[in-house]
């Protein structure tokens, strides 16, 4: 059996003293499971979603003995491809070398698009999971409400603002929230769900040992329902 985790810094194991701290590594070996984890820290969810899609269908790998686990990272941050693919986040803006993510942030980026954009690449791997009977479990690293002013005069705030209110109903209820629980629930975040339970943060707000670990259980438990 082997368990894939993608995701951002959360997943990767941002600022702990050792990585095999990380939830992926410690749920592998809950799960005497192969670890392969092609998490990337900064990562966007365009990112997340094209390298998993990468792993999921190279033909050497054994869909019937494969586990996923996707940590969603912020709505905001994307990627776009000139010779090879380039991050962009809100933290780029103003800064040297990074024009691109400036204007793109000034004047394309908006809340409803990043919010519905998320929905189609949640609800499209989720199907192609349930499609070829792939057990896997999803979260959000956190609530996804940071705020960052643009600097060029024009004021404008950028937000990563996860908000469910730009779906329809019947576009909620597409997404399963038994593998999905975060989804329509902030307090069930990985951020939000160990700061509940006990855990603790970084200095630069990632997760901390005891968190992982937390959040281990947490994924272990929702993974029980498939047996």
């Amino acid at each position: 059996m082997t368990l894939l985790t993608n995701g951002c810094s959360f997943t990767w194991g941002a600022e702990l003293d050792d990585r095999e701290l990380r939830f992926g590594a410690l749920l592998s070996r809950k799960l005497n499971c192969n670890l392969v984890d092609i998490s990337e820290n900064g990562s966007s969810n365009e990112r997340i979603l094209r390298t998993t899609f990468d792993y999921l269908q190279n033909p050497n790998t054994d869909l019937e003995n494969l586990i996923v686990v996707i940590g969603w990272s912020g709505i905001s941050r994307t990627e776009y491809f000139m010779g090879g693919w380039i991050k962009m986040t809100p933290t780029m803006i103003g800064t040297r070398g990074n024009e691109v993510a400036t204007n793109y942030y000034s004047y394309m980026q908006s809340k409803q698009q990043d919010n519905l954009k998320f929905y189609n690449q949640v609800l499209l791997l989720q199907m192609w999971l349930e499609k070829k009977n792939v057990k896997y479990f999803m979260f959000r690293i956190d609530d996804g409400q940071t705020k960052m002013m643009i600097k060029d005069g024009s004021k404008r705030e950028v937000t990563d603002g996860y908000d469910t209110s730009y779906l329809t109903k019947e576009q909620a209820k597409d997404i399963n929230i038994n593998t999905f629980p975060s989804y329509l629930s902030n307090g069930m975040t990985f951020r939000e769900y160990a700061l509940r339970n006990g855990g603790g943060l970084k200095p630069n707000r990632h997760p901390d040992e005891k968190s992982h670990e937390l959040f281990t259980e947490h994924i272990y438990e929702n993974l029980c329902w498939y047996r």
